[in-house]
């Protein structure tokens, strides 16, 4: 198979036992294990003796795997060779993964890279044992270095195709119990001998696809295409997560002090609260009005302001399937300049069809920013339908806090952090629709 071709010469050869084809192999202290890329046979040679033969693999691949025997990476600053391919399944599903054997060249240490459905991780031995919490627990979890793995999976692993040389029988891997806890981007993965009762822990780590492309010098077609969410692949905008949310709290907390602030430094202040009728005329605005020139206008009593100031009206009426419009002149008595708004009330309600409606409001608002000080007053020009006499209740105040200012710029800064925790959200959910361990099965 071409597959099988080392792009880097092997330093020994020894012959199958079963078809006699040569079969190179490169860790000549370590390897017992072999499997001829010729009749996919397995079998066990110690260098003294004839080879035994332990089975063969049926399966035939359908394309070479994305890594070569005998190709050479830089990967993590480590020089690496690929010795070993495997093929495996778990025994409950379907799901299929590969583990390619990685020699390091200058310690002769092993590690792995595994990749399922695109994703790949780094496997290296642990030395040494973690305890497992709750160990019959659906919540099973292990808690090193201030950080806690969920359990992620379980499972028992079926050994389906195999090529180059191996430091141990690959076959054992079936009578192992597995056993997967996840911190993403890190797994640590116990393999439990049921009948020993003894455990090997490995450490798993994540690596982006781009990192294998380019430790190995692969072509972009050759990688396989990664799909869905991995076990362990972090969230999106990890590295940036904890400073942008941070930097939005801070901020967030910014904008509330500064609120707070103006609230101490000006202070609310009620400058005109009172009641008026849309018709009537007390003497005091009868007068005022003839001043006006107009027997239409409300003159209301004078006020002074601390400015520059922000003034807020707020404008009622009690209308039942009414309109009232409400022109209002905002005077400066010495000066006679004036600030002009108008607004319009009008509600209307009924029932139809048997269900109730409503539109419009009995109630608005206005704001009038940067007015000077000085001795003010308002004229007000309502106008409504002939004959009717509605109140109109009016409250003035300075200062008044524009917490829609402050609501606006939390929106705003929330926005991008919202997004990005969004994208997290979904991230997590979808990675734990591959787990039978996850957060939505322990609530069922």
């Amino acid at each position: 198979m071409s597959a099988s071709l080392p792009s880097s010469v092997a330093p020994a050869q020894l012959e199958c036992p079963k078809c006699n084809a040569s079969i190179g192999y490169f860790d000549t202290k370590n390897s017992t294990f072999f499997v001829c890329p010729t009749c996919r046979t397995f079998f066990e040679y110690e260098n003294e003796g004839p080879p035994r033969i332990i089975n063969g693999f049926k399966q035939v691949l359908v394309e070479n795997p994305t890594l070569l025997l005998g190709t050479v990476g830089t990967l993590l600053g480590e020089s690496y060779l690929v010795v070993g391919f495997i093929l495996k399944r778990e025994v409950r599903y379907p799901a299929q993964w590969i583990e390619y054997m990685l020699l390091d060249q200058a310690t002769g240490a092993y590690v792995q890279l595994a990749v399922f459905e695109g994703h790949w991780m780094f496997v290296e031995p642990v030395q040494g044992s973690y305890q497992v919490g709750l160990p019959t627990s659906r919540r099973a979890y292990v808690f090193t270095n201030d950080t806690n793995y969920a359990l992620y999976n379980r499972y028992q692993q079926q050994v389906l195709y195999a090529m180059g040389e191996f430091d141990w029988n690959i076959l054992d891997d079936e009578k192992l119990n597995i056993s997967e806890f996840i911190a993403p981007p890190y797994m640590l993965v116990q393999e439990r001998n049921p009948r020993t009762k003894k455990s090997e822990w490995y450490k798993a780590t994540y690596l982006e696809p781009d990192t294998i492309q380019a430790a190995f010098n692969l072509e972009p077609q050759r990688m396989p295409w990664r799909e869905g969410v991995g076990a362990i692949q972090p969230a999106p905008g990890e590295a940036s997560w904890p400073a942008l949310s941070q930097f939005s709290l801070v901020m967030a907390l910014v904008i509330v002090v500064t609120q707070a602030l103006f609230l101490f430094v000006k202070p609310q202040q009620q400058l005109l609260s009172q009641q008026f009728s849309s018709q009537a005329l007390t003497d005091t605005n009868a007068a005022a009005a003839a001043v006006a020139g107009s027997n239409n206008v409300i003159v209301t009593p004078s006020f002074e302001v601390q400015g520059p100031a922000a003034l807020e009206f707020d404008l009622r009426s009690s209308l039942s399937n009414q309109w009232l419009e409400i022109p209002v002149s905002l005077v400066n008595e010495k000066t006679g300049q004036s600030y002009e708004f108008t607004k319009n009330l009008e509600f209307y309600s009924g029932v139809e069809g048997g269900e109730s409606w409503s539109e419009g409001s009995q109630s608005d608002d206005a704001t009038l920013a940067g007015i000077p000080s000085g001795r003010y007053h308002l004229n007000i020009y309502p106008a409504t339908e002939a004959g009717l006499d509605l109140p109109i209740d009016l409250t003035v105040t300075q200062n008044t806090p524009l917490h829609s200012n402050a609501i606006l710029f939390l929106l705003l800064l929330a926005i991008y952090p919202g997004i990005q925790l969004y994208r997290r959200y979904t991230h997590e959910q979808t990675r734990w629709l591959n787990s039978d361990y996850g957060p939505q099965e322990a609530a069922e």
